[in-house]
């Protein structure tokens, strides 16, 4: 890291939700100063900062980013707000670690990962689940061939946090989170996932939608996993999706199926994938992190996660002695400890690797797949990513 190489790194964590307190306890377990929390209010600041640890505390974002005692900006603010924080964060000459989806739309997401490569700092997207050890082990299996040539994706990341009609969230709003959100909040995870373990892009797809409460309270300041409504006579009209059904078409001829739902009773975060080859069957679930179900020659065997049966490019991602799950959190603190690795060496990790560095252009790919898939629920056909990344923004769009 060019500049302030020569002091440990500091670290700005930009919103004070679930996500921004995960971001602050990671970077401790890491060794990371973070140095100043921001959230959109004086007191909602002041009080997270208590909670957390945090010495100081802020209402305004643009203090934060341009401190000269900052090096890396953590962006864990609501979708409407990257574009904004992001790019004043890489003119002050800022790293950045950036929650997904990336940006509000395709054009922003362009404008930012176009703003990423033009400077010289490190910029990397909030893609933790590469990052499980037995995620990493899947994917290197996958490269070495134990699978055989795969042919199939399937799976489906299903929540039931938005189950109820009196339930809400900014990311009902799609002046704050998009005209997406389920496809955009958990449908990018799982296609991540996919192309990461599988190797192979997504070239397709067609989508069906549907908004299972069409009126919902309004989101206020409601927090993500909590937002419950008790004034029940100030409600809005709700135009994001909760549920979606996609075919999908990876490179290579490999077919795949999605199914995501906001609203599926009994399922808090149950993302699941499963890859199919000609030579077996592999499963890896989120709620299920420490072990990968393989089925090979007429025979099915779960391997659980243990340091000593991990490639070794695994084997760097688990922390805990086998029988110790490890999660989520953990997962997210892989990635910044990744993310700060290529900070200190000014690039990002070989995309040969156990569990590449997530970055903006994936990103970008993330945000055409959003775009494609609601062009096709609308037009009911097939819809490309390439076709819609080579689309040419409108006015609208540019301005």
């Amino acid at each position: 890291m060019s500049g302030p190489a020569a002091r440990p790194a500091s670290a700005a964590v930009i919103g004070t939700g679930f996500v921004g307190a995960q971001h602050v306890e990671a970077l401790r377990r890491i060794g990371v100063d973070v140095a100043v929390v921001v959230a959109s209010a004086h007191d909602r600041a002041r009080t997270a900062a208590e909670g957390l640890g945090v010495r100081r505390w802020t209402a305004d974002w643009g203090s934060a980013v341009s401190d000269r005692g900052i090096d890396v900006v953590h962006v864990c603010v609501p979708n409407d707000l990257h574009r904004p924080v992001v790019l004043a964060a890489l003119a002050a000459g800022k790293h950045v670690v950036c929650e997904k989806p990336l940006a509000l739309d395709l054009a922003q997401g362009r404008e930012l990962a176009d703003a990423a490569g033009r400077s010289d700092r490190v910029a990397v997207l909030c893609h933790n689940y590469r990052f499980f050890p037995m995620v990493a082990e899947l994917r290197l299996r996958v490269a070495a061939g134990v699978l055989g040539r795969v042919h199939s994706l399937r799976g489906a990341y299903l929540q039931d946090w938005l189950v109820s009609a009196d339930a809400t969230n900014w990311r009902i709003d799609a002046a704050r989170g998009g005209r997406s959100r389920t496809i955009a909040d958990i449908g990018t995870h799982w296609v991540d996932l996919a192309e990461t373990v599988a190797q192979c892009r997504l070239e397709a797809v067609l989508a069906e939608l549907a908004t299972i409460h069409p009126r919902r309270p309004a989101h206020a300041h409601a927090q993500t996993f909590t937002a419950s409504a008790d004034a029940a006579d100030d409600w809005v009209d709700v135009d994001t999706e909760d549920q979606a059904g996609l075919l999908l078409r990876f490179e290579g001829g490999v077919t795949g199926v999605l199914s995501l739902s906001q609203v599926a009773a009994g399922h808090s975060n149950d993302l699941e994938l499963s890859i199919d080859g000609a030579a077996g069957s592999a499963t890896w679930r989120q709620e299920e992190p420490d072990q990968l179900r393989l089925a090979r020659n007429g025979t099915v065997e779960v391997i659980a996660r243990s340091p000593d049966g991990l490639s070794p490019g695994a084997r760097q991602l688990a922390r805990l002695p086998a029988g110790h799950n490890e999660g989520w959190a953990d997962a997210l603190r892989n990635l910044l400890a990744a993310a700060y690795g290529a900070v200190r060496r000014d690039r990002i990790a070989d995309e040969a690797g156990a569990a590449p560095i997530p970055t903006f252009d994936d990103g970008v790919r993330h945000l055409a797949f959003v775009e494609a898939a609601l062009q096709s629920a609308t037009a009911g056909s097939w819809v490309s990513i390439d076709e819609v990344l080579n689309q040419r923004p409108s006015a609208a769009e540019v301005s």
